[in-house]
């Protein structure tokens, strides 16, 4: 009697067997069915590899067994196109053969595959590896997915706070200038709430260029600048000394003191000095910036540079509340701070991004070292200037182009110990290795919490904690569950080696072991590291390009206007000149306010939609409403009040009875007031009536549609821009810089709804656009689907 691995709970799973002979295929088949692995289970099948190709562009598996030996594409060639898909190299893949010599093994076990299983096999322990295979599968995608959510929530947590908190310096003490001056009380203050009007704008603005400094760095905008403006630097000793005396004396609360160690000479590099002090100052800003206050001690900082071979070493150390070394390969990405929540510390996550882009600009690399409460030290590794060689990155030695890898080895046996980590480290592959140790499985953990490694290889049989518990505890920690690990032992039955497959290790190597063996398995483990990894980065980047990307320079206007009208009305108080010159000033200073506020509120509205925060929000309020025409007629009052709508004429068509529909209003609301607002602004009016009127119908009975017409025109190129926004899943807002945002943002609002918004041209005149509305259905669990 077969005895399949207990269930754990209800999961969906879909496995493609790939098998030539027809009735092993139907047998494992039938297998899978019925067995219970505490999955849902869709088997699909193939013949071949190259009909599971074709599956598999249908269909994604979670799971793929395969067979070696097959006709037109055998087992290799099929997983060799597997993992070539960016999409399936995460999917685990088993090969399930009759080919059971000994090369044929190590063959299959250096290949790409996850498990190499020869038959005949036992039925039950097959299906428990399949389990666990499963498992780890379910497990890896749920942290991941669960980073990102983390990151979603990260990232607009930053741009709420970052954005909003100077705004409101804005527009707060606009309103209690404005107070002032209007009811001619106390001077005293003016000064005061100028300055924080200018704090507010001055603020704002370093932001806002510094998101544009990003997306020029990621766009290779910023290259091309600094391609233009590259010269030899022959006084780096002056720059790096005027840098930090700049410094010296800028008032802060913060308590700290910069000492500054670079020799009278360097040789001269080749870069853009305005990018170089730019480098230092952030590094410096970032320096002060985590002192930490709660000590009530002198954050020493120190700014070193020395010669080492061909590459100048630039350094700046402090004291302050540093980071622990898991933090190393995300800090140089934007939107990454550390214990952002517990130290609410100023900026967007965007300054060490920077400087990790301007350094590579300049054909460097800049390193980082941390300790929690001890502080950090970031060193910046810039080759010396050779006129022949300008464009040429320099490096200290041959492994200066290798990707770093760190490779964490358990093993209580100490001249093995130190036999595995000599083998490691001399390995002269694709990556550079960096070798930790440990001698038992506590002693690794410890190692782990300190600097997370890459890859893992560990022994089985060790005091205080075998590999055993290692491997449990490593892959009960959601931070750790993506990390390959290799045991490395003398249990060498086949009993054991299945064991360890059972608990979850990525390869098992017995010993005695050849080491080319070894280390061709480190390198297969850490492809498949870095592949993932790079896969999940890519969608990390994506999502940051994507938000990044919605910051334009129109930003800047408002900004500058506020500060110039600010600092017009300063003069003005000052100088005692007439209430229409304070009105206007103060005028100016609302008007554009209000514009920033209005961008600001759109950029938000964009990084939800973007994050699929807005969508998170939606579910929560959405519920049937039984009385849509009502609420669409408070909507239509609402609406005709808006300033933008003084003399138009908003009104609304009687209409019937309408079916339900899922939405939540205030949501809803705001779409169609973004839309009335567009429309309005957009229009080129003829003589005659401006008339704005909303009406609804039911002519399919799974949508109701909500319909605005303008009895107004449009130009072309207004109704070309429309059509392009509605019509493109990701349109350039920076093309359309008047209303791309507020429209995309309407239409996003409508799609949470699973809605869309049309546009077309009215008959005989005017336009119309169009909500549809899925009509909501009594007792399911979706609403209809909209027709194409």
């Amino acid at each position: 009697m077969i005895q399949p691995p207990e269930k754990t709970n209800s999961r969906t799973a879909t496995i493609l067997i790939v098998e030539d002979d027809q009735s092993m295929l139907d047998g494992m088949n039938d297998l899978l069915e019925i067995a219970d692995l505490g999955y849902d289970i869709t088997v699909l099948q193939a013949n071949d590899g190259q009909m599971a190709l074709d599956v598999m562009a249908e269909h994604e598996p979670d799971l793929i067994i395969s067979d070696v030996m097959m006709p037109q594409m055998g087992g290799y060639e099929f997983l060799n196109h597997v993992r070539a898909n960016p999409e399936w190299i995460q999917i685990p893949f088993i090969f399930v053969t009759a080919k059971g010599e000994e090369p044929d093994i190590r063959k299959g076990r250096l290949s790409d595959a996850d498990l190499y299983i020869t038959k005949p096999f036992v039925i039950s322990k097959l299906l428990t590896l399949i389990h666990t295979q499963l498992d780890l599968a379910y497990e890896r995608k749920q942290a991941r997915q669960r980073n990102i959510e983390s990151l979603k929530k990260n990232i607009l947590q930053i741009l709420n706070h970052e954005f909003r908190t100077p705004l409101t310096y804005v527009t707060a003490y606009y309103e209690m200038l404005a107070d002032s001056v209007t009811e001619f009380t106390d001077g005293r203050n003016y000064r005061e709430y100028l300055r924080g009007i200018q704090a507010g704008c001055l603020r704002l603005t370093r932001l806002v260029d510094d998101f544009i400094r990003v997306m020029e760095l990621r766009s290779g905008e910023a290259q091309a600048n600094f391609l233009a403006r590259a010269c030899q630097v022959p006084n780096l000793s002056a720059l790096l000394k005027d840098t930090v005396e700049a410094h010296q004396n800028v008032g802060s609360d913060v308590p700290y003191e910069i000492t500054c160690q670079v020799p009278d000479k360097l040789p001269a590099i080749y870069g853009d000095p305005e990018s170089l002090v730019n480098i230092i100052e952030r590094l410096l800003n970032n320096s002060i910036k985590f002192t930490d206050t709660s000590q009530k001690q002198v954050n020493h900082i120190m700014v070193s540079a020395r010669v080492h071979g061909k590459n100048v070493h630039i350094s700046v150390a402090d004291e302050g509340m540093g980071f622990p070394a898991s933090m190393k390969s995300q800090i140089f990405e934007p939107f990454v701070q550390y214990n952002r929540g517990v130290f609410e510390q100023q900026g967007a996550g965007t300054g060490l991004a920077i400087v990790n882009g301007l350094v590579r600009l300049h054909n460097g690399r800049i390193e980082a070292e941390s300790q929690e409460g001890i502080g950090s030290k970031f060193t910046i590794i810039l080759p010396v200037y050779q006129r022949q060689k300008v464009s040429e990155a320099g490096s200290d030695s041959a492994d200066a182009g290798k990707a770093a890898a760190t490779v964490l080895v358990v093993e209580d046996d100490r001249n093995l110990l130190n036999g595995l980590e000599d083998l490691l480290t001399i390995f002269d592959g694709k990556y550079k290795l960096n070798v930790l140790t440990a001698l038992n499985g506590k002693m690794a953990l410890d190692v782990i919490n300190q600097q997370v490694p890459d890859l893992i290889v560990s022994d089985i049989m060790m005091p205080q904690m075998s590999g055993y518990e290692f491997l449990k505890h490593v892959r009960d920690n959601p931070q750790w569950l993506h990390i390959p690990f290799i045991f490395l032992t003398a249990k060498g039955e086949k009993q054991d080696e299945y064991e360890g497959f059972r608990r979850g290790v990525d390869e098992y190597i017995t010993k005695p072991y050849d080491s080319d063996d070894v280390l061709r398995f480190v390198e297969k483990q850490l492809d498949k590291h870095f592949h993932n990894q790079n896969r999940i980065a890519q969608s990390f980047d994506d999502l940051k390009r994507s938000i990044i990307n919605l910051i334009t320079p129109d930003f800047r206007t408002p900004l500058a206007s506020v500060s110039e009208h600010s600092d017009e009305l300063a003069k003005a108080l000052q100088e005692a000149n007439t209430d229409s010159d304070l009105k206007h000033s103060l005028r100016g200073i609302q008007d554009n306010s209000l514009r920033l506020t209005h961008l600001i509120e759109d950029f938000i509205s964009l990084a939800e939609l973007k994050t699929g925060e807005a969508w998170t929000a939606h579910s929560l309020k959405a519920y049937p409403i039984p009385n849509l025409g009502s609420q669409l007629f408070e909507s239509c009052q609402t609406l005709g009040q808006l300033d933008v709508a003084e003399g138009w004429r908003v009104e609304m068509a009687t209409i019937s009875d309408m079916p339900k529909v899922e939405a939540d209003w205030a949501t809803m609301h705001e779409a169609l007031e973004r839309i009335v607002t567009v429309g309005i602004q957009q229009s080129e009016p003829k003589k005659g009536a401006k008339e704005v009127l909303i009406s609804m119908f039911n002519s399919k009975s799974s949508v109701v549609e909500i319909v605005i017409s303008f009895s107004t025109e449009f130009s072309e190129h207004v109704v070309a821009e429309i059509n392009e926004i509605l019509s493109t899943d990701e349109p350039d807002l920076i093309k359309f810089p008047e209303f791309g945002p507020s429209l995309y943002i309407a239409k996003g609002y409508v799609a949470l709804h699973k809605g869309k918004l049309l546009f077309s041209k009215g008959k005989p005149a005017g336009f119309h656009f169009v909500i549809q509305l899925p009509v909501y259905q009594e007792g399911l669990l979706k609403t209809a689907e909209l027709e194409a």
